[in-house]
């Protein structure tokens, strides 16, 4: 109910006075809920809600909606917020309408909130950009005389005399004002006796601007903390404190004067001497009833050796400060897994404004939430999963100081502590010519067995992930499941960072990849309530992180697709009817489920009705085409798909801390992966899920590895290598698997060689043209001479031109490559509609020794239905725009036959040349550069003249301290120098 004349130009009044209840009577309310709805202008309006089950209620608090007045913040305009009443001291919230009506609380009198000191009703403020301003409170039906309304707000307590049995009490000049997350509440001063009370009629306020100036304070340690101990020093020119208690710890205390609003974030910058390793670690006294609550964002914490004073920042987001931990303090942090170097700190402060540093700023932007403002790229059908290679990804592996900042994951035993041989658990190690310097850390002291140190990666970054993501490209995966680990306090639900999940939708996007989520739950059976921690997590992925929005999210039955991996699983303690809630909630919310289980599923017969209620099912690492076709004829028995699991072998040594061979499966150069693909076709599957791609821990990675790994530990330990094929030959048979499962290839149970694989494609840009009636072109161009006529129409789901002639013609844009007299490397690609077998396509191509070049490869459609590709590489392209359009390609279609093509694209390599000298400097009579390059494979070349083009590789290097250095000898004749390394396709 609204009383209008109570409005004014700023102001928003509730009154809760009832004319609707036909009797005087009490009724529960539950919790009140008042959304408030603000409009561009400011204006107002509510939407009053209630847990009661009621109707009498109900219809009693929807006749408070409608407009209820204006606010003066402009930044609050265009919004949502909710005021949230409770009762405390009570039995619960309830709306009268004796004496007037209005709210009171249950216990001695139900209509008014008495028993004074006890009864309370409490108001919390939802999310909001400002904060609400307390105008006024109104009152009716107060009993007696000595009645005292007592309102107690973060501000302070207020208390006013009712000498009325109605009223209005102004607050405005007390300056009563509510953040997100605050509250207030409103009860009765203990003056008269438990009959005295009143019941609350109304509330106006305001929402200003609640952003308050800036303010800082550079703190000192307690020094009366024996747990926080420390010593004073002079190091480095620099004054220090050094912590000297046992737990390496500093404790540290807010000063009353320092203007931060509790429950709103609070930032920490600490400096200290990056010598050692360890990390800092930092918990806070917070307002969530945790006085040693983990600071949720931080940058640069870990020490890594790189001496000098270095920057580490933290954000507390719900700072309480109110002197909950040791010794009254309000914060603390300390070294984890220091290796005995003593932590030095020249500084500590506090701000409510976040520092500026970049990787800082990166992580409280929380890019997760945000939308995908980078390129998408469609080179893969979104819509089914026939006719897929599909991978399992983990990201799980992390570094020091990375986006994450939680040290060392996946890589060894222990986050705090530097890889060695004795800490290292993976038994791979990964081929690191493709990345980039930048995206390599250290791997502590270990090094190459040809002496170089070791490095390794973090999927945190997001070039990382992107170039793990372009390996698939080149090698026709078709994308990825995103395995999700979801356990209890796990996830963004729960408030944890979601870097990976970031990466890999952009990395999808930007290499036209498709990509799910699979969920493993093997830590979901330690939840108190499974069924709420995997549904909110799944409900926190769509409504904050918009996943299924993803254009490249992969669907099949027009349906979204999830896996879920675990269920079933020995070792996992799931009841049937736990697995059974949680899989009937999923297939209600519209989605195409997978079962992940192990291969003897069958056996497993109290649990077929819970396998029948997914679409497919997939069993991990099936031991033979026998088993694997039982498989197959159980699923469709019910209705279902399978989804064959290859694996290019198995190796536990260094994670389980085994001797070698223990836990393994050889990978026989790569026959034991191809007889799984080849397992997985002979069956009549028309997908397959290779796993993993990136698991070096228990050596099923498919992504590239080093023959060059470090000694593993003496006394356990392996690591596998490559026996003698080329690092990336894993990814190259999963691409002529691909090519084998989708009729390109013949089925072949022998393993491919090198010259018989399937090509890799180049990895570079793009120029790509959509057809259909109105084609969309990006670099490429679709030309119509007389003997390439096209038409638009719509098949499969798609836009696409079907042809009228032999040749379906295209001209590449000449700003992406135009008359290349050294011969263009490039990968063309045609998507097209694969509905009738038999048809020859070809490539004609403008090279440099002709303009109509036929390409040797003839691909012939198997006309198993879908969009399908086809890729031809070329060394030698001139793209001179010589044939009949003009164009610089054709795509050849003999006999009449006619097909339907939706996409062509055109790629370049990734580096056309194989020089930098950008990180090369000459020092003291010789050239250094930074270590990281050496690691991804750049190698100092001299050559004696630049005409002939002869660069040798020069080995006289050493490499201390980070850097590689070459020792100039100097003659008469000349030398030139270079950092050189093959080019990458």
């Amino acid at each position: 109910m609204l009383c209008a004349s109570s409005l004014v130009s700023a102001e928003v009044s509730v009154v809760f006075t009832n004319s609707t209840l036909p009797q005087a009577t009490t009724n529960e309310l539950g919790t009140l809920t008042l959304s408030f709805n603000i409009n561009g202008s400011g204006s107002v309006t509510l939407d009053a809600s209630t847990t009661s089950g009621e109707q009498i209620v109900i219809d009693a608090v929807n006749a408070w909606d409608g407009l209820v007045g204006a606010i003066s913040h402009t930044g609050a305009f265009s919004s949502v917020f909710s005021l949230v009443l409770n009762d405390a001291g009570g039995s619960g919230l309830k709306l009268t309408s004796n004496g007037g009506g209005g709210l009171g609380v249950g216990g001695q009198n139900a209509w008014r909130i008495d028993r004074p000191g006890t009864e309370s009703i409490v108001a919390t403020v939802g999310s909001l950009n400002g904060k609400v301003s307390l105008n006024a409170v109104s009152w009716n039906n107060r009993a007696n005389t000595t009645v005292e309304l007592l309102l107690n707000a973060p501000s302070g307590s207020y208390s006013n005399s009712l000498g009325a049995l109605a009223g209005t009490w102004n607050v405005s000049g007390n300056d009563v004002s509510l953040f997100s997350g605050q509250q207030l509440s409103l009860g009765n001063a203990n003056l008269g006796d438990i009959n005295d009370g009143y019941a609350l009629a109304g509330i106006s306020f305001d929402v200003v601007d609640g952003t308050p100036p800036p303010a800082f304070a550079d703190l000192v340690p307690d020094a009366g903390v024996s747990a926080g101990s420390y010593t004073t020093e002079s190091f480095d020119g620099r004054t220090v404190w050094v912590p000297d208690n046992t737990a390496t710890q500093l404790f540290f205390n807010v000063p009353g004067s320092f203007g931060f609003i509790p429950g709103q974030p609070v930032y920490m910058r600490i400096e200290y001497h990056d010598d050692g390793s360890g990390r800092l670690f930092a918990e806070y006294d917070s307002n969530q009833s945790d006085t040693y609550k983990n600071a949720e964002i931080h940058a640069r914490s870990s020490r890594v050796g790189q001496g000098g004073f270095i920057y580490s920042y933290q954000m507390f987001e719900s700072p309480e400060f109110a002197g909950g931990q040791t010794g009254g303090n309000d914060f603390r942090f300390k070294l984890l897994g220091t290796d005995g170097t003593p932590l030095r700190i020249a500084g500590v402060q506090i701000s409510t404004t976040p520092y500026g540093a970049g990787d800082f700023q990166y992580a409280l932007s929380k890019p997760w939430l945000l939308p995908n403002t980078g390129p998408v790229k469609d080179f893969t059908d979104n819509q089914t999963l026939a006719g897929k290679v599909m991978t399992g990804y983990q990201g799980w592996f992390a570094t020091p100081n990375d986006p994450d900042d939680l040290g060392w994951r996946h890589w060894g035993r222990s986050s705090n502590v530097d890889p060695s041989p004795t800490e290292i658990t993976i038994d791979m190690w990964p081929h690191l010519n493709d990345y980039q310097p930048s995206d390599l850390f250290p791997a502590g002291q270990m090094i190459h067995q040809d002496g170089r140190p070791a490095y390794l990666f973090s999927s945190r970054n997001p070039d990382v992930v992107q170039r793990h993501f372009r390996w698939m490209r080149k090698h026709n995966i078709d994308g990825a499941y995103l395995q999700r680990f979801v356990s209890q306090n796990s996830g963004g639900y729960n408030g944890g960072p979601e870097f990976v999940l970031d990466n890999v939708r952009k990395a999808a996007a930007s290499e036209g990849r498709v990509w799910a989520i699979e969920y493993d739950v093997s830590s979901l059976d330690t939840a108190t309530d499974p069924f709420a921690v995997i549904t909110n997590d799944w409900n926190f992925l769509l409504n904050e992180c918009d996943i299924l929005d993803d254009p490249r999210y992969i669907h099949e039955d027009g349906k979204p697709v999830l896996f879920i991996w675990g269920f079933s699983v020995d070792g996992r303690n799931f009841t049937v009817a736990q697995a059974n809630e949680i899989v009937d909630w999923f297939a209600a919310q519209g989605l195409y489920l997978i079962a992940g289980v192990n291969d003897d599923w069958q056996s497993k017969t109290a649990w077929h009705g819970h396998y029948q209620k997914y679409d497919q099912l997939l069993g991990w690492m099936e031991s033979n085409l026998g088993n694997l076709n039982s498989q197959k004829i159980q699923l469709n028995s019910w209705g279902m798909k399978i989804l064959p699991h290859a694996w290019p072998g198995f190796s536990w040594h260094n994670l389980k801390q085994l001797t070698y061979p223990s836990a393994y499966t050889a990978r026989n150069g790569g026959d034991f992966y191809w007889d799984r693909l080849y397992n997985a076709v002979s069956c009549g599957a028309d997908q397959i899920f290779l796993g993993m791609f990136d698991e070096y821990d228990e050596g099923t990675a498919i992504m590239p590895m080093s023959d060059n790994h470090p000694d593993p530990h003496t006394a356990w330990g392996h690591y596998i290598d490559n026996a003698g094929r080329d690092p990336f030959w894993w990814l190259r048979l999963s691409g002529t698997g691909r090519d084998m499962l989708n009729g390109f290839r013949a089925l072949n149970g022998a393993t491919p060689t090198a010259g018989s694989a399937s090509p890799v494609a180049y990895g570079g840009d793009d120029a790509t043209v959509f057809l259909g009636t109105n084609n969309v072109e990006a670099g490429l161009i679709h030309t119509q001479p007389g003997d390439g006529l096209t038409g638009g129409t719509f098949i499969g789901n798609q836009d696409c031109r079907t042809n009228a002639n032999p040749y379906v013609y295209f001209n590449i844009d000449d700003t992406f490559c135009n008359s290349v007299s050294e011969g263009q490397a490039a990968t063309i690609e045609l998507e097209y509609y694969d509905d009738t077998a038999g048809t020859v396509i070809r490539l004609h191509y403008d090279s440099l020794s002709a303009a109509y070049t036929v390409h040797p490869t003839i691909t012939t459609t198997p006309g198993t239905g879908g969009w399908k590709n086809i890729r031809w590489n070329v060394t030698d392209g001139f793209f001179g725009n010589r044939q009949n359009g003009p164009s610089d390609f054709r795509i050849s279609i003999p006999g009449g036959k006619v097909v339907a093509i939706h996409r062509v694209s055109v790629f370049l390599p990734e580096e056309q040349g194989g020089a930098d000298d950008a990180a090369l400097e000459f020092v003291n009579d010789g050239l250094e550069w930074p270590v990281e390059y050496d690691a991804v494979g750049w190698r100092l070349s001299e050559s004696d003249n630049l005409v002939s083009n002869n660069w040798q590789e020069t080995s006289s290097i050493v490499i201390t301290n980070g850097v590689v250095r070459h020792e100039m000898t100097y003659t008469n004749s000349a030398g030139f120098y270079q950092l050189r390394r093959p080019a990458r396709q």
